[in-house]
């Protein structure tokens, strides 16, 4: 057999761990998961499990990295060029808010990780290196682009800080889905109102952030 053949075996052993994790930690809590629940999903040993991963913790570190970069690429493709700035950052965070109605396991995961890893000490390296993600993501806002363009284009307000303007966006906006899918739960109907405060609130944003506020 081929190196090529082993590595890519490596590679899909890694993706199958990463799925079947985010699967039970979504359905299930973290919280609540152990590794030989993990390896029997995915059909994979104990033993290969620990090639790839030290720790359940760091499993978990790499489902949110998957969610987080799942959720900002689906909100980055609502933006389309020939849009206005303005129009990139509606078509954005309703997309947002659409996101979050059709994956509350993910939103409520965030939530959670957010939760447990700022008062739990998962290790220094995993920290350190989920910071650095982090602090990537923030240096690169997805929301950026639609903030530029808008302020080029005149139809965005001037703004002398645009990435701390992104900074609260995202922040506000992960707020509102987070209650809007701790509400929700497992009733669709429930979760309703938390759905119109949220699309409410991005409205206001738009006006507050509008050229013509």
């Amino acid at each position: 057999m081929t190196e090529t053949w082993h590595n890519n075996l490596k590679t899909r052993n890694r993706e199958d761990l990463i799925a079947a994790a985010k699967e039970l930690f979504i359905r299930e809590s973290f919280l609540k998961v152990n590794v030989k629940e993990i390896c029997s999903l995915a059909g994979i040993s104990r033993v290969t499990f620990y090639k790839h991963f030290q720790s359940i913790d760091e499993l978990v570190f790499e489902v949110q990295i998957e969610i987080l970069e799942s959720m900002t690429g689906y909100v980055k493709k609502a933006a389309s060029a020939g849009m206005s700035g303005r129009e990139m950052l509606v078509s954005m965070l309703n997309a947002w808010i659409e996101y979050g109605i059709a994956h509350p396991g993910c939103i409520r995961f965030i939530l959670l990780f957010d939760l447990h890893y700022e008062a739990y000490e998962a290790g220094t390296v995993l920290k350190a290196q989920y910071e650095a993600f982090i602090g990537r993501e923030k240096e690169q806002h997805f929301l950026m682009h639609a903030l530029e363009t808008g302020m080029k284009d005149g139809s965005l307000l001037q703004d002398p800080e645009p990435l701390e303007t992104a900074q609260f966006i995202f922040t506000s906006m992960m707020a509102l889905l987070q209650k809007m899918c701790m509400s929700a739960g497992q009733d669709a109907q429930t979760g309703q109102p938390e759905i119109r405060i949220a699309r409410r609130f991005a409205g206001i944003l738009i006006e507050h952030l509008s050229a013509d506020y």
